[in-house]
């Protein structure tokens, strides 16, 4: 194995585990207590179906004017740096699955693999169109409009359906690296 090939793994390696951090911080941390703020009720972004005007109104309202600036100040913050990560850190891992070698001996095309590239892309625009619209939303408390929380619900829809399909294609791409290198081993 050539010294770029290893260095390049070892960023993706490193990329990933950003990625997941900042994930597993928001998860844990920051929408944990959210969702204790608003008494057990989630937040916008791990509502992977949407959500409906009342149940926006009354998460907006049980948080009240300081979880909402949480909210805001606080979580909105990270997600504003999480798309990026997810975007890069995906991006990175289905160029290096798909480099030359690891799939078949032939070369993945180069426009098959910068298309692949459009879904982690794709999921980070909708993720920062779906926080611009939460904060929108959150400025305006439980008497927003209904516009924005059905856009709002509509990106989150977006976001989770292009996040899930990068997720599983991903997934597979490794399963078939792992698949591929095993029969090689043997």
């Amino acid at each position: 194995m050539n010294l770029a090939r290893l260095q390049l793994g070892r960023f993706v390696l490193a990329i990933m585990l950003v990625s997941i951090a900042l994930w597993a911080t928001m998860i844990y941390g920051t929408l944990a207590h959210l969702r204790q703020l608003a008494g057990g009720i989630d937040a916008f972004d791990v509502r992977p179906f949407g959500y409906s005007v009342p149940l926006a109104r009354a998460l907006l309202d049980a948080l009240g004017d300081s979880g909402r600036d949480f909210y805001a100040h606080v979580q909105l913050r990270l997600d504003m740096v999480y798309p990026a990560t997810y975007a890069l850190s995906r991006g990175c891992i289905i160029w290096w699955l798909t480099a030359p070698g690891r799939l078949s001996e032939a070369a993945i095309p180069t426009s098959l693999r910068i298309g692949l590239l459009v879904l982690p892309i794709a999921t980070a625009c909708f993720d920062y169109a779906e926080n611009i619209e939460i904060g929108r939303m959150l400025a305006a408390g439980p008497n927003v409009d209904a516009a924005i929380i059905e856009t709002a619900s509509r990106l989150t829809i977006a976001k989770s359906m292009c996040g899930a399909v990068t997720e599983i294609g991903v997934l597979a791409l490794a399963g078939a690296v792992f698949l591929r290198w095993r029969r090689r081993t043997r």
